[in-house]
């Protein structure tokens, strides 16, 4: 198809140029590597062999009958292998998902995608991206139909990296991860031992060469050769695989027709499946999720143990102002302090404390954890510096008090049982201590002395009141 499209133009540029061969090719691939396309639509407006031709007249009337020959060598062309549309429609109808890899820009692959009827059939094709239109050329001068009429309407169309040409496996493997796939999963079909086959090996991919398509060996092969996109590099090296053979035996060989894939494969329903990114991605949401609830878990069983100081640091408070004031209570005949009923609270509220926090939330904590060390363990190679939960439990085990190694859970309830010893110390002391009594206070000389009878010779006779100097409140107050 390329060679009856391009073989036209190409000898219509030697006729109009009268250059030698060799600096017409060089020219023309000069324009093809910087567009990075052997099927670049604008070749001869760029090409400096025809840069008078342009300055004399327009480009497009001159070569029209080229073009229409091109065109029409396309079209005439342009046909699928016998057995391929049925082929992939049988692929098709049992659900496997078919997706088209091509170095073709967007605008040649989905028009050929049309003119195929695989509008559909395929489900993603992936190519580069189109390149630039050349300065004051109008797209509308050069299309001759609607622009939906170049454009796929049901099958996805996604772009390569910009640059990237085969063989890649790396982008081989990228399209399959965005597919939903993996690489044990695929078939890849190829018709280039050099740019398909081996690249697919390479990705882990089964590789099937369409041996029925290769046109390496063709005479017109020769000429996309000299006048392609690819480096010397590349050409070179192609050149030496297909001279010598390849080393390795394809994984499978379609001799005659598409068809025969159906010798080599089964296919299935597609089905959806977690590539390694997307299980990175969605152990790393899961491990954070962990990290912030071993955070909430740790923060409560802190709170706790604050309120739990607190509260026993309140009834304590209370058992010293009982015992400053002597305050005491009697119980089946015996007299106690009337603090050790605030020492046996605080003795249950710090054992209420400690059971919270050791069988409720410490127990929640571990389980955290627990499952996000087992995170780590399972996707530590695949997402590196994911191992700070095990770290912290690294460092928390190995800590050692009087050469002992005591860890969270030893911690806790060592914390507690210094509380239960304290309240009981506290408890014992009460217990067998005697309150003090405050001692009376004394009285006073100068109010003892107010107190003693007045002797009778020294009262003064009392004044009778006369009743005519009584006020009426006065007479009912007496």
């Amino acid at each position: 198809m390329w060679y009856a499209s391009f073989k036209p133009i190409y000898d219509e540029i030697l006729a109009a140029s009268g250059r030698p061969q060799d600096e017409v090719e060089a020219d023309i691939r000069r324009v093809h590597q910087t567009r990075r396309t052997s099927e670049y639509t604008f070749l001869i407006e760029e090409l400096d062999v025809l840069r008078e031709i342009r300055a004399r007249e327009d480009i497009r009337t001159r070569f029209h009958n080229a073009l229409e020959t091109s065109r029409h060598g396309r079209d005439q062309s342009l046909q699928l292998y016998p057995t391929v549309f049925s082929s992939l429609w049988r692929i098709k109808n049992a659900g496997t998902k078919i997706i088209g890899y091509t170095e073709s820009m967007r605008f040649y692959s989905s028009y050929r995608l049309k003119r195929f009827g695989l509008d559909g059939v395929i489900e993603i094709l992936f190519s580069p991206k189109d390149h630039d239109m050349p300065a004051g050329v109008p797209l509308d001068r050069l299309r001759r139909f609607p622009d939906d009429f170049y454009e796929l309407q049901v099958t996805k169309v996604m772009h390569t990296p910009p640059g990237e040409l085969k063989p890649n496996p790396k982008v081989l493997r990228e399209i399959i991860e965005m597919a939903g796939s993996s690489p044990d999963r695929c078939a890849y079909v190829g018709d280039s031992i050099f740019k398909d086959v081996a690249m697919a090996r390479e990705a882990g991919v089964f590789d099937v060469h369409a041996q029925y398509g290769e046109p390496q060996k063709r005479p017109e092969y020769e000429i996309l050769q000299r006048v392609s996109h690819w480096t010397e590099d590349d050409v070179q090296r192609e050149a030496a695989i297909t001279a010598r053979g390849h080393d390795f035996v394809p994984g499978a060989v379609l001799k005659d027709c598409f068809a025969e894939i159906f010798i080599h494969c089964d296919f299935e329903t597609f089905s959806r499946v977690k590539t390694d990114g997307e299980q990175a991605k969605n152990a790393m949401e899961t491990w954070k999720k962990c990290v912030d609830v071993q955070q909430h878990f740790n923060d409560l069983s802190l709170r706790i143990r604050n309120f739990a100081i607190t509260v026993v640091g309140a009834l304590l408070a209370a058992v010293g102002f009982t015992y400053q004031y002597g305050l005491e209570t009697e119980f089946v005949g015996y007299r106690f302090a009337a603090g050790l009923g605030f020492v046996i609270a605080a003795v249950f509220a710090w054992g209420s404390f400690f059971l919270m926090d050791r069988f409720w939330y410490h127990i929640l904590l571990r389980g955290a954890v627990s499952h996000a060390s087992s995170l780590e363990n399972q996707f530590n190679g695949l997402i590196p510096g994911i191992g700070l939960t095990n770290k912290i439990s690294d460092a928390s085990r190995s800590v050692r008090f009087f050469g002992f190694k005591v860890d969270s859970k030893r911690r806790l309830e060592g914390f507690y049982t210094i509380g239960f010893l304290m309240l009981a110390i506290v408890f014992i002391s009460l217990l067998f201590a005697q309150p003090s009594r405050p001692a009376a206070n004394p009285t006073p000389p100068s109010q003892s002395k107010l107190a003693e009878p007045t002797p009778p010779s020294q009262q003064r006779p009392t004044e009778p009141i006369a009743p005519s100097q009584k006020k009426p409140a006065d007479l009912g107050q007496e």
